[in-house]
């Protein structure tokens, strides 16, 4: 077993006795900040621009299926910034509410490309490899110690990337250990993303087939022998006979509503206030709420709706828009504007039109009626409009009893995908901290 030292750094810990300590900045030749340029025109100065929408963190590399982003720049400008294998590009502002700024990844290749503005470029001195400071880069990154250089502006994170460098140190082994280490790393992250990738291939099967499971049952029901007609909507096909094709306002017993469109006071206690962020896997999860209401806030907003158990939460705006959560709590909480509420009457199981709502054909018709402005929208009255299939109230239950059992099932097939795929990349992690700091010897 080799001799080791303490480097006197908190995150690196003990090190090889023969290896050095090394500013990060004394490991770097040049620095540069990218540019957005102009539009593209067509003509001489169009070049492929990197955005930091191209990352591919997990891999630290960029995306293979790379889009190319084209923009117009000055001769001098394109000689400046032209990336060479090898160029480290470091996300200097953006993240956002679960990704911290500031991953890093590796330009690989020949292809003529400058970098976005939202980006930082470093090139190595010979005595370093590149792909080795990628490597502490990533520990620094996973780690959450980069969050010591992250300011918080109009809610963009921003990276004081020469402050890092310059406090943060490195364990430097020599160069012939650094290409050894480099080498054993990126055969064994290769190995463990490929079988991440092989997990996360079965999750989307899954997903897809619990799609199927949930979209046959709502249309076609349970018994296969029952006699069909036509639905009236293409994309179904035929519905059992006796099913109805009705609007979704047909069974409300109040109209679709969504949250208070002003921003509240948060607090650390209180009572619940959520938004798109906690419906989660057709759930409320509380721990992602957006914060803490007061009760006298909460009066106010218990005007406008006041949630009730079965009640269906609606995402109406943003990326996941569509996506739905059933209330299973008479705990209170309140709702803020990217979330509708859909409440049913006696004609509705609440848990059927909940899985109506996870269909295709229901997705389809969402998809249909959004609006574009900053985002996708799907108004309240959109949904009110909605075509649901809608089968006696007891078949109705049968078939939301049949459905949670089916997904519960395939849920849970998912989940341990999920954790697989934790424990895959905590062991990444943790393999690159130890071999980067010396103590796992390769």
């Amino acid at each position: 077993m080799r001799e080791m030292k303490d480097s006197g750094v908190e995150w690196i810990g003990d090190v090889p006795q023969n290896w050095r300590l090394v500013r990060i900045k004394a490991c770097v030749s040049r620095r540069d900040s990218g540019a957005w340029g102009e539009e593209a025109t067509g003509k001489p100065g169009d070049c492929v621009c990197i955005r930091v929408a191209d990352i591919d963190y997990d891999r630290l590399r960029l995306k293979d299926d790379l889009p190319r982003t084209y923009r117009n720049y000055e001769e001098k400008v394109i000689a400046s910034l032209k990336l060479a294998d090898g160029d480290i590009l470091i996300e200097k502002s953006g993240g956002g509410e679960k990704t911290l700024v500031g991953r890093a990844v590796m330009f690989r290749g020949t292809l003529q490309a400058v970098f976005a503005n939202f980006m930082e470029r470093i090139r190595c001195r010979d005595f370093v490899h590149s792909r080795f400071l990628l490597y502490v880069l990533a520990v620094l990154y996973q780690s959450g110690y980069i969050k010591n250089y992250i300011k918080q502006t109009t809610g963009i994170q921003n990276l004081d990337i020469s402050s890092m460098l310059s406090k943060e140190y490195l364990a430097l082994p020599p160069i012939v250990v650094q290409d050894r280490i480099t080498d054993y790393l990126d055969r064994k992250c290769s190995q463990i993303d490929a079988i991440i990738a092989r997990q996360q291939e079965v999750i989307e099967r899954l997903k897809a087939y619990k799609l199927s499971v949930i979209t046959e049952a709502v249309t076609k029901g349970l018994n296969p022998d029952v006699p069909m007609k036509d639905s009236g909507v293409e994309w179904i096909g035929k519905i059992p006979a006796h099913w109805e094709n009705r609007k979704m306002i047909s069974i409300l017993s109040m109209r679709v509503v969504d949250g208070p469109h002003e921003s509240p006071e948060l607090y650390d206690e209180g009572i619940p206030y959520i938004s798109a962020t906690a419906i989660e896997n057709g759930k409320i999860n509380f721990h992602l709420m957006r914060g803490y209401i007061s009760e006298k806030y909460c009066d106010i907003c218990d005007l406008r709706y006041k949630p009730q158990l079965h009640d269906i939460l609606v995402i109406k705006l943003g990326a996941s828009t569509g996506q739905v959560a059933i209330v299973e709590t008479t705990d209170r909480f309140n709702i803020w504007v990217p979330l509708a509420a859909v409440r049913c009457n006696e004609k509705a199981d609440p848990y059927f039109v909940y899985y109506a709502f996870q269909s295709d054909y229901f997705l389809k018709q969402m998809e249909m009626s959004w609006t574009y402005g900053t985002q996708q929208t799907l108004g309240v009255k959109s949904i009110e409009r909605l075509r649901i299939m809608l089968p006696t109230l007891e078949e109705q239950k049968e078939i939301a009893s049949y459905l949670k059992s089916k997904c519960d099932s395939i849920d849970a097939a998912v989940k341990n995908k999920e954790n697989l795929i934790d424990k895959l990349v905590d062991y990444k992690k943790s393999l690159i901290y130890e071999v980067v700091t010396g103590k796992k010897e390769v």
